[in-house]
Protein backbone atom coordinates (compact mmCIF):
# COMPACT_ATOMS: atom_id res chain seq x y z
CA UNK A 1 0.00 0.00 0.00
CA UNK A 2 1.39 3.42 -0.84
CA UNK A 3 0.26 6.98 0.29
CA UNK A 4 -1.02 8.02 -3.30
CA UNK A 5 -5.52 9.64 -6.02
CA UNK A 6 -7.52 10.28 -9.14
CA UNK A 7 -10.14 10.80 -11.96
CA UNK A 8 -10.67 8.47 -14.36
CA UNK A 9 -11.44 9.82 -18.20
CA UNK A 10 -14.69 9.17 -19.75
CA UNK A 11 -12.90 6.24 -22.06
CA UNK A 12 -11.37 4.56 -18.72
CA UNK A 13 -14.26 5.04 -16.53
CA UNK A 14 -17.00 3.67 -18.17
CA UNK A 15 -16.27 -0.18 -18.14
CA UNK A 16 -15.81 0.49 -14.08
CA UNK A 17 -18.86 2.65 -13.87
CA UNK A 18 -20.89 -0.46 -15.22
CA UNK A 19 -19.15 -2.88 -12.77
CA UNK A 20 -20.22 -1.25 -9.77
CA UNK A 21 -23.33 0.11 -10.96
CA UNK A 22 -25.93 -2.47 -8.87
CA UNK A 23 -28.35 -2.58 -11.69
CA UNK A 24 -25.54 -3.97 -14.34
CA UNK A 25 -24.01 -5.75 -11.56
CA UNK A 26 -27.14 -8.00 -11.34
CA UNK A 27 -27.73 -7.78 -15.30
CA UNK A 28 -23.86 -9.88 -15.54
CA UNK A 29 -24.72 -11.91 -12.16
CA UNK A 30 -27.62 -13.13 -14.12
CA UNK A 31 -25.39 -13.64 -17.25
CA UNK A 32 -22.83 -15.30 -15.86
CA UNK A 33 -25.02 -18.16 -14.71
CA UNK A 34 -26.80 -18.34 -18.07
CA UNK A 35 -24.04 -17.90 -21.02
CA UNK A 36 -25.59 -18.71 -23.67
CA UNK A 37 -29.12 -16.77 -23.07
CA UNK A 38 -29.87 -13.83 -25.43
CA UNK A 39 -31.90 -11.21 -23.62
CA UNK A 40 -34.75 -10.51 -26.05
CA UNK A 41 -37.32 -7.49 -26.23
CA UNK A 42 -41.09 -8.27 -26.18
CA UNK A 43 -43.54 -6.13 -27.30
CA UNK A 44 -46.66 -5.36 -24.60
CA UNK A 45 -50.13 -5.00 -25.93
CA UNK A 46 -49.27 -1.69 -25.05
CA UNK A 47 -46.77 -1.54 -28.10
CA UNK A 48 -43.84 -0.43 -24.71
CA UNK A 49 -40.66 -3.10 -25.37
CA UNK A 50 -39.93 -4.67 -22.56
CA UNK A 51 -37.06 -7.50 -21.14
CA UNK A 52 -39.37 -9.97 -19.46
CA UNK A 53 -36.04 -12.41 -18.61
CA UNK A 54 -34.69 -9.06 -16.42
CA UNK A 55 -37.60 -8.12 -14.41
CA UNK A 56 -37.31 -10.52 -11.55
CA UNK A 57 -33.55 -9.74 -11.76
CA UNK A 58 -33.75 -5.70 -11.69
CA UNK A 59 -37.50 -5.71 -9.61
CA UNK A 60 -38.63 -2.12 -9.60
CA UNK A 61 -35.94 -1.10 -12.20
CA UNK A 62 -37.11 -3.58 -14.75
CA UNK A 63 -39.13 -1.02 -17.10
CA UNK A 64 -35.51 0.72 -17.55
CA UNK A 65 -34.08 -2.25 -18.69
CA UNK A 66 -33.58 -0.72 -22.30
CA UNK A 67 -31.67 2.07 -21.06
CA UNK A 68 -29.58 -0.01 -18.74
CA UNK A 69 -28.91 -2.59 -21.61
CA UNK A 70 -27.55 0.14 -23.93
CA UNK A 71 -25.40 1.90 -21.55
CA UNK A 72 -23.45 -2.13 -20.90
CA UNK A 73 -23.40 -2.83 -25.14
CA UNK A 74 -22.00 0.76 -25.30
CA UNK A 75 -19.23 0.12 -22.39
CA UNK A 76 -18.73 -3.35 -24.37
CA UNK A 77 -19.81 -5.93 -21.73
CA UNK A 78 -22.58 -6.88 -23.81
CA UNK A 79 -23.18 -7.51 -27.76
CA UNK A 80 -26.06 -6.31 -29.22
CA UNK A 81 -27.68 -7.57 -31.73
CA UNK A 82 -30.58 -6.09 -34.06
CA UNK A 83 -34.12 -7.59 -33.71
CA UNK A 84 -36.94 -5.55 -34.79
CA UNK A 85 -37.51 -2.01 -35.72
CA UNK A 86 -40.94 -0.93 -35.20
CA UNK A 87 -42.61 2.42 -36.23
CA UNK A 88 -43.02 5.38 -33.50
CA UNK A 89 -44.40 8.59 -33.81
CA UNK A 90 -42.42 11.51 -35.30
CA UNK A 91 -44.01 13.63 -33.29
CA UNK A 92 -43.64 12.67 -29.85
CA UNK A 93 -41.34 9.49 -30.31
CA UNK A 94 -44.52 6.86 -28.97
CA UNK A 95 -44.12 3.21 -30.05
CA UNK A 96 -47.84 2.90 -29.82
CA UNK A 97 -48.89 3.25 -32.88
CA UNK A 98 -51.66 1.40 -34.94
CA UNK A 99 -52.29 1.41 -38.47
CA UNK A 100 -55.18 2.24 -40.24
CA UNK A 101 -56.65 1.62 -43.52
CA UNK A 102 -58.24 4.70 -45.25
CA UNK A 103 -60.68 5.47 -47.94
CA UNK A 104 -58.30 6.56 -51.11
CA UNK A 105 -61.14 9.36 -51.72
CA UNK A 106 -62.08 10.89 -48.25
CA UNK A 107 -59.12 9.57 -46.48
CA UNK A 108 -62.00 8.37 -43.62
CA UNK A 109 -60.99 4.88 -41.57
CA UNK A 110 -64.81 4.19 -41.68
CA UNK A 111 -64.45 1.66 -44.56
CA UNK A 112 -65.98 -2.12 -44.86
CA UNK A 113 -64.48 -4.69 -46.57
CA UNK A 114 -66.01 -7.70 -48.00
CA UNK A 115 -64.83 -10.82 -49.95
CA UNK A 116 -65.03 -11.19 -53.82
CA UNK A 117 -66.79 -14.51 -54.92
CA UNK A 118 -66.84 -16.21 -58.19
CA UNK A 119 -69.21 -18.95 -59.01
CA UNK A 120 -67.03 -20.89 -61.23
CA UNK A 121 -69.76 -22.50 -63.39
CA UNK A 122 -71.88 -19.29 -64.27
CA UNK A 123 -68.70 -17.24 -63.87
CA UNK A 124 -70.86 -14.64 -61.54
CA UNK A 125 -68.69 -12.74 -59.26
CA UNK A 126 -70.05 -10.76 -56.41
CA UNK A 127 -69.14 -9.79 -52.58
CA UNK A 128 -69.70 -12.15 -50.20
CA UNK A 129 -73.01 -10.97 -48.38
CA UNK A 130 -74.64 -11.15 -51.82
CA UNK A 131 -73.67 -14.85 -52.28
CA UNK A 132 -74.89 -15.49 -48.41
CA UNK A 133 -78.41 -16.12 -47.85
CA UNK A 134 -78.60 -17.06 -44.33
CA UNK A 135 -76.33 -20.27 -43.52
CA UNK A 136 -75.93 -21.14 -47.16
CA UNK A 137 -74.22 -19.86 -49.74
CA UNK A 138 -76.15 -19.02 -53.22
CA UNK A 139 -75.33 -17.79 -56.40
CA UNK A 140 -77.25 -14.05 -57.36
CA UNK A 141 -77.03 -14.59 -61.28
CA UNK A 142 -78.27 -18.70 -61.33
CA UNK A 143 -79.68 -19.57 -57.89
CA UNK A 144 -77.47 -22.89 -57.57
CA UNK A 145 -76.54 -23.64 -53.57
CA UNK A 146 -73.44 -23.66 -53.32
CA UNK A 147 -71.49 -26.14 -50.91
CA UNK A 148 -68.11 -27.01 -52.21
CA UNK A 149 -65.85 -23.29 -51.49
CA UNK A 150 -62.55 -24.24 -53.65
CA UNK A 151 -64.58 -26.41 -55.91
CA UNK A 152 -67.56 -24.78 -56.84
CA UNK A 153 -67.03 -21.30 -56.12
CA UNK A 154 -64.16 -19.30 -54.83
CA UNK A 155 -62.46 -15.92 -53.32
CA UNK A 156 -60.78 -14.14 -55.91
CA UNK A 157 -60.04 -10.96 -53.77
CA UNK A 158 -61.14 -7.95 -51.69
CA UNK A 159 -63.51 -5.35 -52.00
CA UNK A 160 -64.00 -2.07 -49.63
CA UNK A 161 -66.84 0.53 -49.17
CA UNK A 162 -66.26 3.64 -47.38
CA UNK A 163 -69.26 4.35 -44.90
CA UNK A 164 -68.80 7.83 -45.47
CA UNK A 165 -68.58 8.62 -49.55
CA UNK A 166 -70.13 5.48 -50.15
CA UNK A 167 -66.62 5.70 -52.87
CA UNK A 168 -65.78 1.45 -53.74
CA UNK A 169 -62.27 0.36 -54.26
CA UNK A 170 -60.31 -2.34 -53.91
CA UNK A 171 -57.20 -0.81 -52.39
CA UNK A 172 -57.15 0.99 -49.08
CA UNK A 173 -54.97 3.82 -48.42
CA UNK A 174 -52.64 3.40 -45.08
CA UNK A 175 -51.80 5.41 -41.98
CA UNK A 176 -50.31 5.09 -38.97
CA UNK A 177 -52.46 6.43 -35.77
CA UNK A 178 -50.36 7.43 -32.68
CA UNK A 179 -52.96 6.49 -29.68
CA UNK A 180 -51.43 8.65 -26.96
CA UNK A 181 -51.70 12.25 -28.76
CA UNK A 182 -53.66 11.19 -31.49
CA UNK A 183 -51.02 12.38 -34.52
CA UNK A 184 -51.89 10.73 -37.76
CA UNK A 185 -48.93 10.06 -40.05
CA UNK A 186 -48.27 8.23 -43.28
CA UNK A 187 -45.76 5.44 -43.41
CA UNK A 188 -43.04 7.46 -44.81
CA UNK A 189 -43.13 9.66 -41.58
CA UNK A 190 -42.77 7.18 -39.35
CA UNK A 191 -39.59 6.72 -37.02
CA UNK A 192 -38.00 3.34 -37.04
CA UNK A 193 -36.74 2.54 -33.60
CA UNK A 194 -34.33 -0.42 -33.59
CA UNK A 195 -34.76 -2.98 -30.67
CA UNK A 196 -32.08 -5.40 -29.65
CA UNK A 197 -31.19 -8.47 -27.70
CA UNK A 198 -28.48 -8.91 -25.87
CA UNK A 199 -25.73 -11.47 -25.18
CA UNK A 200 -22.74 -11.35 -22.61
CA UNK A 201 -19.47 -10.06 -24.43
CA UNK A 202 -17.68 -13.64 -23.88
CA UNK A 203 -14.51 -12.14 -25.27
CA UNK A 204 -14.25 -10.50 -21.98
CA UNK A 205 -15.90 -13.09 -19.34
CA UNK A 206 -12.97 -13.24 -17.61
CA UNK A 207 -12.45 -10.00 -17.11
CA UNK A 208 -16.33 -9.84 -16.28
CA UNK A 209 -16.12 -12.77 -14.12
CA UNK A 210 -13.49 -11.14 -12.12
CA UNK A 211 -15.13 -7.92 -11.83
CA UNK A 212 -18.66 -8.60 -11.19
CA UNK A 213 -17.66 -11.18 -8.81
CA UNK A 214 -15.15 -9.72 -6.72
CA UNK A 215 -16.67 -6.42 -6.65
CA UNK A 216 -19.50 -7.97 -5.33
CA UNK A 217 -17.99 -9.98 -2.93
CA UNK A 218 -16.39 -6.63 -1.82
CA UNK A 219 -19.68 -5.03 -1.29
CA UNK A 220 -21.32 -8.20 0.54
CA UNK A 221 -18.24 -7.91 3.12
CA UNK A 222 -18.79 -4.35 3.77
CA UNK A 223 -22.36 -4.53 4.09
CA UNK A 224 -22.00 -8.04 5.79
CA UNK A 225 -20.32 -6.18 8.98
CA UNK A 226 -22.93 -3.94 8.61
CA UNK A 227 -22.14 -0.43 6.68
CA UNK A 228 -24.27 1.28 4.11
CA UNK A 229 -22.53 0.48 0.73
CA UNK A 230 -23.89 2.52 -2.46
CA UNK A 231 -21.78 2.14 -5.53
CA UNK A 232 -21.59 4.35 -7.74
CA UNK A 233 -22.22 7.41 -5.40
CA UNK A 234 -22.23 10.88 -5.58
CA UNK A 235 -21.32 13.48 -3.27
CA UNK A 236 -21.87 17.24 -3.73
CA UNK A 237 -18.72 19.41 -3.26
CA UNK A 238 -18.22 22.42 -1.61
CA UNK A 239 -18.51 24.32 -4.93
CA UNK A 240 -21.56 22.40 -5.70
CA UNK A 241 -20.28 20.13 -8.14
CA UNK A 242 -21.13 16.44 -7.54
CA UNK A 243 -18.45 14.21 -7.69
CA UNK A 244 -19.44 10.73 -8.12
CA UNK A 245 -17.05 8.02 -6.65
CA UNK A 246 -17.36 4.07 -7.27
CA UNK A 247 -17.95 2.87 -4.32
CA UNK A 248 -18.94 5.20 -0.57
CA UNK A 249 -19.28 3.62 2.57
CA UNK A 250 -21.50 5.65 4.96
CA UNK A 251 -22.02 5.22 8.47
CA UNK A 252 -23.08 7.23 11.38
CA UNK A 253 -20.16 6.86 13.29
CA UNK A 254 -18.58 10.20 13.05
CA UNK A 255 -16.44 12.10 15.57
CA UNK A 256 -19.65 13.55 17.11
CA UNK A 257 -22.27 11.15 16.17
CA UNK A 258 -22.19 13.00 12.41
CA UNK A 259 -22.19 11.23 9.22
CA UNK A 260 -18.59 9.83 8.17
CA UNK A 261 -17.95 8.56 4.37
CA UNK A 262 -15.05 6.65 2.63
CA UNK A 263 -14.82 7.39 -0.91
CA UNK A 264 -12.84 4.95 -3.51
CA UNK A 265 -12.40 4.90 -6.73
CA UNK A 266 -10.74 2.12 -8.93
CA UNK A 267 -8.92 2.95 -12.16
CA UNK A 268 -8.03 0.31 -14.44
CA UNK A 269 -5.31 1.58 -16.86
CA UNK A 270 -3.41 -1.00 -19.56
CA UNK A 271 -0.12 -1.06 -18.55
CA UNK A 272 -0.46 1.51 -15.69
CA UNK A 273 -2.35 4.44 -14.45
CA UNK A 274 -0.71 8.03 -15.11
CA UNK A 275 -0.98 11.19 -13.30
CA UNK A 276 -4.27 12.61 -15.14
CA UNK A 277 -6.12 9.97 -13.08
CA UNK A 278 -4.63 10.64 -9.50
CA UNK A 279 -4.87 14.60 -10.32
CA UNK A 280 -8.70 14.24 -11.05
CA UNK A 281 -8.89 11.76 -8.09
CA UNK A 282 -7.24 14.47 -5.79
CA UNK A 283 -9.94 17.03 -6.75
CA UNK A 284 -12.59 15.62 -6.12
CA UNK A 285 -11.08 14.60 -3.12
CA UNK A 286 -10.41 18.13 -1.72
CA UNK A 287 -13.55 19.37 -3.09
CA UNK A 288 -16.28 16.47 -1.54
CA UNK A 289 -14.02 16.15 1.34
CA UNK A 290 -15.10 12.66 2.70
CA UNK A 291 -14.17 11.64 5.90
CA UNK A 292 -11.01 8.80 4.19
CA UNK A 293 -10.76 8.43 0.25
CA UNK A 294 -9.01 5.69 -1.51
CA UNK A 295 -8.10 5.14 -5.08
CA UNK A 296 -7.15 1.62 -6.33
CA UNK A 297 -5.08 1.23 -9.41
CA UNK A 298 -5.04 -1.89 -11.02
CA UNK A 299 -2.24 -2.70 -12.36
CA UNK A 300 -0.37 -0.15 -10.59
CA UNK A 301 0.80 3.66 -11.13
CA UNK A 302 3.05 4.73 -13.29
CA UNK A 303 6.17 6.02 -11.07
CA UNK A 304 5.35 9.34 -11.93
CA UNK A 305 1.92 9.07 -10.98
CA UNK A 306 3.05 7.44 -7.71
CA UNK A 307 5.52 10.38 -6.66
CA UNK A 308 2.35 12.70 -7.22
CA UNK A 309 0.04 10.85 -4.72
CA UNK A 310 2.45 10.46 -2.60
CA UNK A 311 2.89 14.08 -2.59
CA UNK A 312 -0.30 14.84 -2.42
CA UNK A 313 -0.90 12.54 0.46
CA UNK A 314 -3.33 9.67 -0.98
CA UNK A 315 -3.57 6.62 -0.22
CA UNK A 316 -3.75 4.25 -2.69
CA UNK A 317 -3.66 0.26 -2.94
CA UNK A 318 -1.91 -1.32 -5.83
CA UNK A 319 -2.87 -4.62 -6.88
CA UNK A 320 -2.38 -6.71 -10.55
CA UNK A 321 -6.58 -7.41 -9.69
CA UNK A 322 -9.52 -6.31 -8.00
CA UNK A 323 -9.61 -9.83 -6.54
CA UNK A 324 -5.87 -8.98 -5.36
CA UNK A 325 -7.01 -5.92 -3.69
CA UNK A 326 -9.53 -7.54 -1.95
CA UNK A 327 -7.50 -8.04 1.14
CA UNK A 328 -5.55 -4.84 1.44
CA UNK A 329 -9.04 -2.69 0.71
CA UNK A 330 -10.31 -4.97 3.41
CA UNK A 331 -7.54 -3.93 6.10
CA UNK A 332 -7.21 0.14 5.29
CA UNK A 333 -7.44 1.97 8.30
CA UNK A 334 -10.59 3.46 7.73
CA UNK A 335 -12.15 0.26 6.68
CA UNK A 336 -11.43 -1.45 9.96
CA UNK A 337 -12.11 1.53 12.02
CA UNK A 338 -16.07 1.32 10.70
CA UNK A 339 -15.72 -2.49 11.17
CA UNK A 340 -14.72 -2.57 14.65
Amino acid sequence: MTNVASTINVEQKKPQEIYSDPETRRILQFLLRNITVAISPQALPTDEVTYPQLQSVLGEQAPEADSILARMAAAGVLIETLADKVPACPECNSKQVSTRYLCPQCYNFDITRSFLFEHLKCGKVASDDTFRKGSEYICPKCQTVLHNFGVEFRAIGAWYRCNRCNNSFNATVQSHFCRPKHHQFTPDRARLIPIYEYKINTQILNEIRNQVLVYGDLISFLEDAGLKVIAPHVLIGKSGVPRTFDLVVITSKGRWGGEKTVAMDIAHSDPETGQDVVREFAAKVRDAKPTASYLVAIPRLSNDARDLARNLKLTVVEASSLKEAMAPIQNLAAIKELIS
